[in-house]
């Protein structure tokens, strides 16, 4: 049998092309595996426009194989190359997260491409309008406490400092007055 090129020794230079036996080889154990594998792939749930491209993968790793010729169980490699193969998509996907992918459908995304309309203003308006009497609402320290933590930015430690007041106790004013806005702005 035919040997795929290998580097030659001599000049150290890899051959151009494989010869000519070599693509008579992998033309036979195509048409004699190809539909095996082809069902190898099918039945572990490939799509179809997929398990082609796997097949001939496999091939070009058998081919890309120095000797292969010389493999004894060469059934049992061309499996373990389409396992493999499998086992590299499988981890391309879950590094990728194609899985999790959504094509965009314009009927269940079209909220989304709206743009800031005049009804869009308006309901924020409203919205802010609602949260700042819901503020109002809340007793002074609760909402000054609010107030610094999330529009002044103050971590709890600094605004307990500023009050003279224990950590804890900022806390629970932080709980009250979530607690009170969730309530107040669920309607909306």
């Amino acid at each position: 049998m035919d040997r795929l090129p290998t580097q030659n020794a001599e000049s150290g230079e890899g051959a151009a092309a494989p010869q000519a036996g070599t693509a008579e080889i992998v033309a036979s154990l195509s048409a004699r595996f190809r539909v095996p594998l082809q069902r190898f792939f099918a039945k572990r749930q490939i799509p179809r426009d997929d398990v082609d491209d796997l097949v001939q993968d496999v091939f070009v790793r058998l081919a890309s194989r120095p000797n292969f010729e010389s493999t004894e169980r060469l059934e049992a490699y061309l499996f373990t190359t389409a396992a493999n193969l499998l086992n590299d998509r499988y981890r391309r996907q879950i590094f990728r997260a194609t899985h999790a992918h959504v094509p965009f459908d314009e009927g269940l995304h079209a909220e989304f491409l709206e743009t800031d309309g005049p009804e869009r203003s308006l309901l924020a308006t409203q919205v802010v309008a609602q949260l700042v009497e819901a503020l109002f609402e809340l007793p002074a320290r609760t909402r000054a406490i609010f107030v610094l933590y999330h529009f002044e930015d103050y971590p709890h430690a600094e605004i307990a400092k500023k009050l003279g007041i224990a950590v804890s106790t900022i806390e629970k004013h932080m709980a009250r007055a979530n607690a009170h806005l969730v309530t107040r702005m669920a309607g909306l």
